[in-house]
């Protein structure tokens, strides 16, 4: 029965992981008599409609951002956000956050170009990518795909995506001069992207579900021997088997979509290790900045790497899962990196 469920605390949670519209429309397929009140339906309702007006924007300003640099022949390349929302049931109900984008190595003339044009201030204080305010949202320019100063066995990972990127046509988006990462780009850039926030204890289920609808969508499409090879290389194929564990067993996703339509390449069933990825999940812990960029002082950069070295050693076991390093190796680069 409705009273023995706390409603406000599963809205609560369900907006901290980024799923309480997805779980607005499970609520629509309950029994009248267990769902919420009407007062909590309503808030619910309304932060749904919020999303959804938001997720409008959202995509308004991809357009016309792509407008924008499309008068100077450069191309986006959307990563993760609007792309992995066209895997969902109802996109709008996925929330939005950055436009992450890659230029087809154009970063630097594309910044030049917001300056100049639009007279946006650039910051370029990060290695990864600069970012600017495009119309209230933050837009994230990428020169890599992942962070190689956190750790050393990203910069073997960031020329495989770049040889993949050249080597497998990009998709359409439907939207004009923004293209998305091929499928097999994405089976290996997205579950490493994951792999990276659950290792610093960012990871919500929403990014479980982007992983997850998204092999939904592509199985079909993606180069099997190509990403089991790079996930057994790197040692990410138990993260996989995690995290495919999770979409199978708890959320409903088909068995087959983590699979080739061959059944030569498909993922292993691991619940100990599932529940243990969930648990963490759960779990409310700090966060830490993703960079030094904006700490400027050396003893409080000092204190930053000492944080991170402190959160590396707890989540030890969580880097096994998705970064093939040594142990030691890992500390160093991180540390060394950290206090620069």
């Amino acid at each position: 029965m409705s009273d023995n469920i706390d409603w406000r605390a599963v809205y609560a949670l369900a907006l901290h992981q980024g799923i309480s519209a997805i779980v607005l429309d499970g609520i629509g397929r309950l029994p009248k008599e267990i769902r919420p009140s009407k007062p909590i339906l309503l808030q619910w309702i309304g932060q749904a409609t919020m999303m959804e007006q938001m997720y409008a924007k959202h995509r308004w300003l991809i357009s016309s951002l792509a407008s924008v640099y499309a008068k100077d022949g450069i191309r986006i390349l959307l990563l993760k956000g609007y792309g992995c929302s066209l895997c969902y049931p109802k996109p709008e109900h996925r929330p939005t956050g950055d436009i992450d984008v890659y230029l087809f190595g154009k970063k630097d003339e594309a910044d030049a170009l917001i300056e100049n044009e639009l007279g946006v201030k650039v910051h370029r204080e990060y290695h990864k990518h600069s970012t600017f305010n495009y119309g209230g949202v933050e837009v994230e320019n990428h020169a890599k795909f992942i962070d190689d100063v956190s750790h050393k066995s990203n910069i073997r990972f960031e020329r495989i995506l770049m040889s993949v990127l050249e080597k497998y046509e990009c998709e359409p988006s439907g939207i004009d001069n923004v293209l998305l990462p091929s499928p097999t780009f994405n089976a290996l850039f997205l579950l490493r992207h994951t792999g990276e926030h659950f290792a610093s204890n960012e990871i919500t289920l929403r990014h479980v579900l982007d992983v997850g609808t998204f092999f939904q969508r592509y199985h079909s499409k993606i180069n099997w021997a190509l990403v089991f090879k790079v996930y057994k290389e790197e040692r990410m194929l138990r993260f996989f088997n995690a995290i495919a564990t999770i979409c199978v067993e708890y959320l409903g996703i088909d068995a087959a979509c983590f699979a080739s339509d061959d059944k030569r390449y498909a993922y292993q069933k691991d619940i100990a290790l599932a529940e243990r990825v969930l648990c963490d999940i759960f779990e409310k812990k700090d966060t830490l900045p993703m960079s030094t960029a904006g700490i400027n002082t050396i003893g409080k950069k000092l204190k930053y790497a000492i944080d991170k070295s402190r959160r590396w050693w707890r989540n030890r076991w969580k880097y096994k899962l998705v970064y093939n390093e040594n142990l030691v190796e890992s500390f160093w680069w991180l540390a060394r990196n950290r206090i620069k």
